[in-house]
């Protein structure tokens, strides 16, 4: 009786703390994954700024509303990148996140993934979360080095302000972002266009939905098992001990429902993610409000100004974007080190470098087999 109580007195701090500058601060945490996928998903796929804006606001707000929790959601990133690289059209994108969605959802009703999850030992997980830290913080360095200067004040700017919790540094660092833009004439006020968007609805196809899933989708789910199923739940588990409703089905069941929906609103596909979920919390993000908050900024850019979010996004200070990924893989490479035993840590350092190199998927199933060797060596009777 006594722990349910003090369960009710956390959650009603928590409510009592969701609309706080640091939480609106927590809510621009995660745009620095975010953004590059926006910017190549309309300038190059051809998406539309309005349906990529309306749903991911729309999705922001129903889960920060529903678990109170910084659960940010980002693009399914194997099907960002190859639908980017190889300039898929936007049929072929939405049939295959359509097509995750499926799955997703299917599984997420099945119960079955939280056995699979329990039965992961936490050293695979390490060496996915370093893993992920490696690639975070590369994308961080070629975009940092876009213009050393700006991020190299945009790093001081996150450390200096690191203990001050009223000025969240994603806030600073994003108004200054767009200030730099105007200053410097790389954009005007008189550029910026207000206007009701026309919305297109489109259908998923039976033919890019094979292509699509074969090509991209696989993959991705794969992915998706490792840095959502796992990585996710056992970090939540990590900064917020007290939170019992998230499971691997809870997330499974998430991203089923908003790859069902926001492809015929020519939506970019979804997932949760760990490193989203770190970005927002490192930054301020301790509850739904920095997902509300998010959600609303983004409804309110989808629905008036997404005839400018193109211009906006494309000539954004890459070097700030690049800093914040910076710091973001710093603290999720701090937690990979927790419990750290020199004896297990060759392997999550291999797993991470595979999953840095190839991909998670295979870190992780490196990393899974490697354990399996060592724990059975360990196991065996000495001579």
């Amino acid at each position: 009786m006594g722990e349910n109580e003090s369960l009710k007195e956390k959650r009603a701090e928590k409510e009592n703390k969701k609309f706080t500058l640091r939480e609106f601060g927590g809510a621009f945490g995660d745009w620095g994954t975010l953004v590059p996928f926006i910017i190549g998903y309309i300038s190059i796929v051809g998406l539309s700024p309005a349906g990529i804006f309306l749903t991911l606001g729309i999705t922001n707000i129903i889960l920060g509303v529903k678990f109170n929790l910084p659960l940010p959601v980002q693009p399914q990133k194997t099907i960002g990148t190859v639908a980017i690289s190889k300039s898929w059209n936007p049929d072929m994108v939405i049939s295959t996140g359509f097509g995750t969605g499926v799955i997703w959802f299917l599984l997420g009703f099945s119960k079955k993934l939280n056995y699979i999850v329990s039965k992961v030992p936490i050293i695979a997980v390490r060496g996915i979360q370093l893993g992920l830290a490696f690639i975070l913080g590369w994308t961080g360095i070629l975009l940092f080095n876009e213009n050393i200067i700006l991020g190299v004040i945009s790093i001081s700017i996150i450390l200096l302000l690191i203990k001050n919790k009223p000025i969240p540094s994603a806030i600073i660092l994003t108004f200054g972002g767009i200030l730099i833009m105007f200053f410097t004439g790389v954009i005007s006020v008189t550029e910026l266009e207000f206007g009701i968007p026309i919305l297109s609805f489109r259908l998923p196809t039976w033919n890019n939905f094979l292509y699509g899933m074969l090509y991209a989708g696989i993959a991705q789910l794969f992915l998706t098992l490792t840095n959502v199923m796992i990585a996710t739940v056992v970090l939540i588990k990590e900064l917020f001990p007290e939170e019992k409703r998230i499971d691997a089905n809870t997330l499974a069941f998430n991203m089923g429902a908003m790859n069902l929906i926001n492809p015929f609103l020519v939506g970019m596909p979804l997932c949760h993610g760990s490193g989203g979920l770190m970005a927002q919390y490192a930054f301020g993000a301790r509850t739904g409000g920095s997902m509300i908050l998010e959600g609303i900024m983004e409804l309110f850019l989808g629905l008036f100004f997404s005839e400018t979010l193109f211009l906006l996004f494309t000539n954004f200070p890459m070097a700030i974007l690049g800093a914040m990924l910076i710091y973001t893989a710093f603290l999720l490479g701090k937690i990979a080190f927790r419990d750290f035993n020199i004896k297990t840590f060759p392997i999550i350092l291999i797993s991470a470098l595979f999953s840095f190199f190839i991909n998670i998927a295979v870190g992780f199933l490196i990393g899974l087999l490697l354990y399996l060797i060592f724990c059975k060596i360990i196991d065996e009777p000495k001579s």
